[in-house]
């Protein structure tokens, strides 16, 4: 009896060493880099040749304030950009533009106003690339490390709830200034719920995900290449956006 109670024992106590490293084997397979996440990522060796990075400051956190009254972003701190738009390729439509309103929460009353639906895919967005994405230098990056995050006030109607997703050099086609040609790895997301006022959204880099997973901290905030603001709906939809800038606290 002795003898089957030290040998049943042997056998727990070899299951328990088993299961204890395929816990270390599972733990040791979760991705550490946005590259992990797709390795079959095909990269152009060109684009990679012509990557630099503009590093921050940290002394100009805003973004765009949108006073200036058009689309281009604030040229400050080395970024040099335009608001651009992204759609699903369906028949819907999307306006961007700029609109003054009394109840703006920042300094003046210019706002970013955005109006679309019907899409008939997954929806539609809007972009700010902080580094120029076309010739003649297109492969840029954007050192935000000396900050913690990007912060903006939204107003969003039709939505209940809403994303800001950053883009990296090795998430980023080569067509949008970035180094990946195909099966690239997703941007990292910061979903966020729609009260249908303004709203103060602080979006700090350590919380931003992977998409379909709950892992967080993959965000390296010393290779961004564009922002995005993503509608995922069939209906229509209005967005007021303002004071959109980073922030170190």
């Amino acid at each position: 009896m002795n003898n089957l109670i030290a040998f049943s024992i042997r056998i727990a106590t070899g299951l328990a060493l088993t299961a204890v490293a395929l816990g270390w084997q599972s733990c040791s397979k979760k991705p550490k880099s946005i590259q992990d996440t797709a390795p079959d990522a095909v990269y152009d060796e060109y684009a990679q040749s012509k990557l630099f990075s503009v590093v921050a400051t940290g002394d100009q956190p805003m973004i765009d304030d949108l006073e200036d009254g058009d689309l281009n972003g604030l040229k400050v701190d080395g970024r040099a950009w335009s608001w651009s738009q992204y759609d699903d390729l369906s028949d819907g439509d999307q306006l961007l533009t700029i609109r003054q309103l009394e109840d703006a929460p920042g300094s003046g009353d210019n706002v970013l106003y955005v109006r679309g639906g019907d899409w008939k895919n997954w929806g539609a967005g809007f972009s700010a690339y902080l580094v120029n994405r076309s010739n003649p230098r297109p492969f840029g990056c954007y050192d935000a490390s000396v900050f913690k995050g990007i912060q903006f006030w939204i107003k969003i109607k039709g939505l209940d709830q809403s994303k800001v997703l950053i883009g990296t050099s090795e998430t980023t086609s080569v067509d949008d200034g970035g180094l990946c040609l195909e099966n690239c790895a997703d941007n990292l997301e910061f979903a966020f719920e729609v009260t249908g006022e303004w709203q103060l959204i602080k979006a700090p880099f350590p919380e931003f995900i992977l998409p379909g997973h709950d892992i967080i901290g993959l965000l390296d905030p010393t290779r961004i290449k564009g922002i995005h603001f993503a509608m995922e709906t069939h209906g229509d939809y209005e967005i007021w956006l303002d004071e959109f800038s980073f922030f170190k606290d």
